[in-house]
Order: structure tokens, then sequence, then C-alpha cells
């Protein structure tokens, strides 16, 4: 039975994600909104990569321009080929017949007269009201303020529009598979209200654990009940939780349906979970779009959970990998993030910066700890306090017409002399941080017996390098060359959003090289060599087939499928 739903639900969701993206293929609007669709065109119109026209001009049938079009006080007249996207400030635009432009087409002041025979192959939208603009240099500014804030690009959601209220029953798969849950189900009422400037939500949701069938057992039923309200055109967030989930350990590696395909197809668990149960508020500021400070207050029952016997579709004879016991009790956890992201390019290679950064505080009460040998931790106390930062720094550069390089800092770990438990610990090695090497081939273990094999270090550091490039088929450098989008989500999604805009899309293919350097540690032994893999892969846009071998230490080329980007 738990097959027939796993099935069944795949189904619905590739369906789904089918459905949605052939109807936002190409989308004809006339907007009342010019000040807000200039700013977009601006941000076009000054990337380092497009080409501009100031004043009237044209694009002869015989010419190709591989990079973004932008143009001020046109008329501009396209008679060739456009590979990116095309705006127009305070211009008309006439697509003679012939005409091709394979992005985008954004007027804002002006007129979009298109042949019959032009081709388009995004979106097309027009505003004839003119907005005031000023010229610096080559770049362009808006003079007016905007009356409202707008988010840059808001994730694609399932929502009904033209209601201030609404109220739904949820029913939907708990986005993931593994060895404790199954394919967790959840079903629930959600209650929605929205307005310009105030707009909330509450949702509460039953989660049915289906390792083990439709049992009575407690441990096979959770719960999550939340709780929001945004201010401001989401500037502001507030909202409250409660909630009896079964949490990972080391999310960040591998993203949840990679995790759930690679249980349920190959019987590989690369995740180990606890049972946290508890109570949370949190807050959420974005003063300006890309910069956003979160904070939070939680109060969790920390408990160990054991692994069940989930039907998959090979290996289904083989044994699970034990799940470790973690730190057990009660825990008040402080916790605060601040991000700032500038890639404000949705295009697949674009520029820019990604900058996170996370602490965490835990205030045990009554805690009973997992023994472990002295090597790895003192005994933990009944009452232990511990501080926990993340960093993670990515850079994107766009190289040429097709190109990219993507660089990536990561470091985690404990602050000052606290040891972390269990359930906050780290390792490195696999699919998800250094595909050359095995699963968890750095995890501080230090004589530990289990086959759970636990991630125990208490710090690491990660870094990733990474070029991508369009593998190009034809007799030319350019024919078969498309303008391609990246389907990037702001944050992880969760459960119930219905956010599958970065879910399993194909638009390809990329040749990537990659290579990797890392190590982790415990507090008392210091860092140790880094370890270093190389390796490539071919992508369809988001899916990709990846060989890496490290060249620290003798083994062999290691082969990964990814249905997302690495980072």
């Amino acid at each position: 039975m738990t097959a027939r739903i796993v099935l069944l639900s795949g189904l619905l969701v590739a369906a789904t994600a089918v459905v949605g993206r052939a109807q936002d293929t190409v989308v004809v609007r006339r907007g009342s909104e010019p000040v807000r669709a200039a700013r977009r065109a601006i941000w076009v119109f000054n990337g380092r990569m497009t080409t501009r026209f100031f004043g009237p001009n044209t694009i002869g049938p015989n010419r190709f321009v591989r990079d973004d079009v932008g143009v001020l006080d046109g008329p501009l007249r396209v008679e060739g080929v456009i590979a990116g996207d095309l705006v127009a400030v305070n211009a008309d635009v006439e697509l003679a017949r012939g005409a091709e432009v394979r992005g985008d087409i954004l007027v804002v002041g002006g007129r979009l007269v298109r042949s019959v025979d032009a081709r388009v192959g995004g979106s097309v939208e027009a505003h004839r009201a003119g907005v005031a603009i000023r010229r610096v240099g080559d770049r362009l500014e808006v003079i007016e303020a905007e009356p409202e804030r707008v988010r840059r690009w808001p994730p694609t959601r399932f929502r009904r529009y033209g209601s201030s209220a609404g109220a739904s029953i949820v029913l939907s798969t708990g986005g993931t598979y593994n060895r404790i849950e199954g394919l967790p189900l959840v079903v629930g009422p959600r209650i929605t209200r929205g307005g310009r400037d105030v707009n909330g939500r509450f949702q509460a949701v039953a989660i049915f654990r289906t390792a083990d069938g439709f049992g009575d057992d407690r441990a096979g039923l959770g719960y999550e009940a939340n709780g929001r309200i945004r201010f401001g055109n989401d500037i502001l967030t507030l909202g409250a939780r409660a909630y009896d989930v079964v949490a990972p350990i080391e999310d960040w590696q591998l993203d949840d349906d990679e995790v759930g395909f690679g249980a349920f197809l190959f019987h590989r668990d690369y995740r180990d979970y606890f049972l946290r149960r508890g109570v949370a508020g949190y807050l959420a500021l974005e003063p300006v779009d890309g910069f956003t400070i979160a904070g939070e207050v939680a109060r969790n029952e920390d408990v160990s959970i054991p692994a069940r016997d989930p039907w998959t579709l090979f290996r289904n004879d083989e044994r699970w990998r034990t799940n470790p016991a973690v730190d057990e009790g009660d825990v008040t956890l402080l916790s605060a993030s601040i991000e700032y992201d500038s890639r404000q390019s949705y295009r697949y290679n674009g520029s820019g910066l990604h900058v996170r950064a996370t602490w965490e505080r835990g205030i045990g009460d009554g805690v009973r700890p997992r023994v472990l040998p002295v090597a790895v931790r003192d005994p933990l106390p009944a009452d232990h306090v511990y501080d926990r930062a993340v960093i993670d720094l990515r850079w994107y550069e766009r190289i040429g017409w097709s190109g990219q390089l993507r660089l990536r800092a990561l470091g985690a770990g404990t602050i000052g002399d606290d040891p972390l438990p269990v359930q906050r610990r780290l390792s490195l090695g696999g699919p998800g941080a250094m595909p050359g090497f095995p699963f968890r081939a750095i995890t501080c273990e230090n004589g530990v017996a289990d086959l759970s094999s636990p991630a125990l270090c208490d710090r690491m550091v990660l870094f990733q390098a990474e070029y991508r490039g369009d593998l190009t088929f034809g007799l030319s450098a350019f024919d078969h060359r498309r303008h391609r989008h990246e389907r990037r989500r702001e944050t992880r999604a969760d459960w119930f959003d219905g956010d599958w805009g970065d879910w399993f899309w194909f638009d390809g293919p990329d040749l990537v090289l990659l290579a990797d350097a890392g190590t982790a540690w415990l507090r008392d032994d210091g860092p140790g060599d880094l370890e270093f893999d190389i390796g490539g892969g071919i992508v369809f846009g988001s899916f990709g087939v990846y060989a890496a071998k490290a060249l620290s230490v003798d083994g062999p080329v290691r082969f990964s499928l990814r249905l997302h980007q690495r980072f």
C-alpha cells in the first residue's frame, strides 16, 4: 500500500509541475504599474552583459545579439535575433517579420508592434504609461519613488486570487521519503486572510508516518500548527508554531526530495533523524530586497527515534542503516540569522553574492546525554549550554555568454569551549558535500562503536568551486544556444506551501567542472589537513550526473545523481 501511495504521489507532483510550467510559457499582459515594471527593466538594462541603445536603432536581419538588449528613447526595430531578454524604457519596439527574441520582452512607456511571423521565447509585457528616468552615464535610475514595496521574484504558489480570504483543506506528502517515516502524509485545514498591507495564514495539519503502515502507534502520528501575519507586503513577518515532527540532522547537504529519491529508489538514506516536540515564536524583517534579519525562540523536547522498515523499489531486502541515538531532554533554543542576496538576476548564469550567517544558543534543562567516549567529548551536564554558528558565503560570476563560475566557503561548529549535542554535530563526505569521498568519510568517531556512523565533529570547513558552461551541438558556435531561466527559491519551501518552482526541471545540457576541499574536527583536536576531490558532470537544468574522485586518499571514481544544483 505504501508503494502505491509513493507512486501516485510522485505522478501527482510531476503532473502538477508540468501543468504549472506549461501555463507560464508565454504570458501577454497589459499592466497598470509602470514604476514596478520600470525597476525590473532598469535592472536588466544596467546589467554588465547588456547591449544598450540610446535613441533610435535597428537590429538588422543578419545580426545575432548574444546578450540582453536594452533601449532608451527608441524606437527600436528588430529584424534579426536577440538571444537574451529585450527591455525598452520610454521607447517603442517593433518586431519585424522573421525577428526572434529568445528571452522575455518588457516595454515600459512605449508600444510593442509585433509581426505575426516574429517569434518570442519568453513572456511579453507592455506598459503604455511612461516613467521618469535619470541617466547616469550608461546606467538608468527611476526618479519617482515606488509607492509600495514589491518583492523581486516572488515564488510560484498555488493560490486562489481575487479573494481577500479563503479556507481550504491541505492534503499533501511531506516532501520526502526516509527510513523513519516512509512517506509522510499531511492533512488539515488552512485559513488565509489577505490584504494590501497585512495578510495572514493559519494552518494545522496531522502528519501520518507510513513507514509501518497506518497503525495506531503513537510514533506514527505527528502534527504541525502554525500561524503567521505579514505586514507591509512581507517587510515584517510575525509567527508562531507548535509541532511534533521528525527533524533531520545535517539537512544542509542534500535537499528533501533528493534524500527521498535516494531512500525510495536505492535504499540509501543520507540523513539521520530525531523526534522534536515543542512550540516556537519567530519574526523576520526584510527592510530592503535581498537583506533579511530573522530570529526565533523555541522550547523543544528532543527524543531518539528508531529506524523503521519502509518499502523501497530496489534493494528492499537489505537492512536499513541504524538511526543513531541523540541527547534527549528539554532544551530552549534562541536563534538569529542574517541573509544578504545580491543575485537579482533570474538568469541561470547570473552574477551576485549570497551570504547567510546563523547563530544558535541551546540551553538544556534535564538533558539525558548519550554516552560517548571522552575522546569525543566530556560528559554532558543536564543543564548544558552551547553556542553554534554557521556562515555560508557564495559568489556567482557570469563568464561570457553561457559560462558561470561559482565559489563557496562554508564554516560551521561550536563557538567557545562548549561541545555540541549529538543532533547538532557535523560530518563531511558523500554526494551532498564532497562527492569524491564515501558517505561520512569524516565523522570524528574516534573509536565509537556505532553501525549508524553518526556525525560527531564539533567544527568543519568546506570550500567548493564549480564552473558551468553550455554544451553546444551544431556546426556553428551559436546555432543551438538558448536563453535559460534559473528556477530560484528564496528559501527552502516548507512542506505545505506548494512551491515547486525549482523542482526537477530540464533545460540544458551543461558541462560542470568541480573541485572541493574540506575538513572536520573535534573541539580539542584542532583542524587537520584539508581533503580534496575533483570531478565533473553533465547537467540538464537542475538534474545532474556527476563523477568525482578523491585526491588526498586512494579510492575509486564515485558517481552521484542530483536533482538540484549543488549550490
